[in-house]
Formats: structure tokens, sequence, C-alpha cells
């Protein structure tokens, strides 16, 4: 069974931190010597798969739409400046928005560039629910997208930039288990990868943007009326690669599972992979109790 690509491919954003010098300055234009609050007001666009997200066509499609309540985090290289807020455009989904806030910053000047990042400080994808939308979801915690934008001007205290353009860090992925061909529904599961590039978090380190990896574990808060679950994961591997599973189910019985993930999904992020029925097994223990016995649903 072939996983089924459902969005556009979205070009990677590669991102790098600086840190940040005390002594900075940028001779391209006056800049500012000290700190200094400067408002910033600028025009941004969401693309498929950040966050506000709408499953349509039969919920094999995520939209992406601007609430009021989103929050835009501004940083220089690896130094967070400040927040803005959204004020949406008119519609009841809108993709375009106005972004507005202050920012504290020194030594800002034209031609400067700024990262962008929504939904939250934190880079991180621990603690997953398997819910799309909702209290601690993904598009709550877990839809991390960034729009990389240059200074236009500085007048006084206020700046522009370009506009916004944000893309994903990650791409969100639906899995249904299926045990004797009848949906189970797990008390906690977690994904690991073969190529060991799944990244459990991400943080500025002397200048670079560095990756944890690991595991990804989910603890789903209910059960879902259709038994499919939501994970966001950021794969930075670029070939051939297995997720196995390991599943706690409602009888606290051990399941396992794997599912091929052909180097054609992982070549960018931003994509929308739905496996509804995940074949999984119980393990068979040896004797000694040293061995698993894994069965693989091959695509």
């Amino acid at each position: 069974m072939k996983i089924r690509l459902l969005f556009t491919s979205i070009l990677i954003l590669t991102l790098a931190c600086q840190r940040e010098d005390p002594n900075y300055k940028d001779l391209s234009d006056k800049a500012t010597e000290a700190d200094s609050v400067f408002t910033l007001t600028l025009t941004a666009t969401k693309g498929n798969g950040t966050k506000a997200l709408n499953l349509v066509n039969g919920g094999n499609t995520i939209n992406a739409y601007w609430i009021g309540t989103d929050k835009v985090k501004v940083y220089r290289g690896g130094t967070y400046l400040g927040t803005l807020d959204v004020s949406p455009a008119d519609g009841e989904k809108p993709t375009t928005a106005t972004l507005n806030g202050t920012i504290t910053v020194s030594g800002l000047a034209k031609n400067n560039t700024l990262l962008l990042r929504i939904p939250r400080e934190n880079w991180d994808y621990t603690g997953q629910n398997g819910a799309l939308t909702g209290a601690n979801s993904i598009e709550e915690k877990y839809s991390y997208a960034s729009a990389v934008v240059t200074v236009n001007s500085i007048m006084g205290s206020s700046a522009t930039t370009t506009n916004a353009n944000f893309v994903n860090d990650q791409s969100i992925y639906r899995f249904g288990f299926k045990f004797n061909d009848s949906y189970i529904n797990p008390k906690d599961f977690t994904i690991s990868a073969s190529q060991g590039k799944l990244v459990q978090s991400i943080s500025c380190v002397e200048g670079l943007w560095v990756p944890l990896y690991g595991a990804i574990s989910v603890t789903p808060a209910a059960v879902p009326a259709d038994n499919l679950y939501y994970i966001s994961l950021r794969n930075e591997s670029t070939a051939d690669d297995t997720y196995s599973f390991v599943i706690t189910g409602a009888d606290n019985a051990l399941y396992v599972a794997s599912k091929t993930i052909p180097a054609s999904v992982l070549d960018a992020p931003g994509k929308f992979i739905g496996s509804n029925n995940v074949t999984v097994t119980q393990p068979l223990f040896s004797p000694k109790g040293t061995e698993i016995t894994f069965q693989t649903d091959v695509y």
C-alpha cells in the first residue's frame, strides 16, 4: 500500500542562527547603538499545513488559515526579540494576516534579516496527544512554521520588512492501528525511525540550530471517533526509512508494528501523509524473553 501524498512539496527552509554580538553594527544603513524598542508591522501568508489547521476533501487534505489568537515569535540569529500579534484578513478561514508588535534589539538596520516562527518559542515535538485540533494539539503546539524577512526601512521607532511567507518545518502524519482487522485505541504509543533522524527538539547552541534526535511518544487524551491519530514529525533523513511502533493497548496488551517510509516522502517537510490501516501484531517472546518478532507492513 502506497503512502498518499496529499500536499504539494514545499522547499525546505534552512535556518541558521548566529550568536548575538553585543557590539553588533550593520553599516549598510545607520543602526541604533543601544537596545531599542521598534514597532514592527508586516503582511504574512501561510503555506499548507501551518496552523490553524482544517481538514477538507473528506478528511484527505489539510488547509491552513490564520486565527486571531496566533502569536508570531521574532528572532535575529538565535536571539529572541519579541512577539507579534495577528490580525487575520477578512473571510472565514483567511490565509493572509497583518502582523504587528514590538521587538527589542540593538543595532537594527536596513537589510538585516529576521526569523519569524509560529506557534511558540520552544521548538519541541515531545508530549503530543494524537489530536489535530483542540487543547495541546498539533494546531496549538506542534505545527511549526518559519519565515525569513528583510528589514526594508527604519523610521524612528517603526520598522518595516518584506512580506512573510511561512513554510512548514515538519510533516503531519495520520495513523490508524488495526489488530485482526479491528481498530485498537492505544493508551500510548512510541514511534522510532531506523535512520535515527526523528527530531525531538531543536535549540540554538553556540550559534547553530542543533536538533536532538530520538523516539516520539504519544499519549492520546481521548479515543477519536474515527480511530485515527495525528502526529507532527520532523524527520531529517533523506533516505528510505522505517518507522517502528510500540503500542500499549487499552487492555494494557503490548503491540508492535513497522511502516516503510520512502525517501520521496521525506524529501521536504510540509506534507500530509496518511496510513489509516497500520497492521499491528503482538510480539512473540522467546523462552528466555530476549527476542521480539516484528511483522512488517510493507507498502
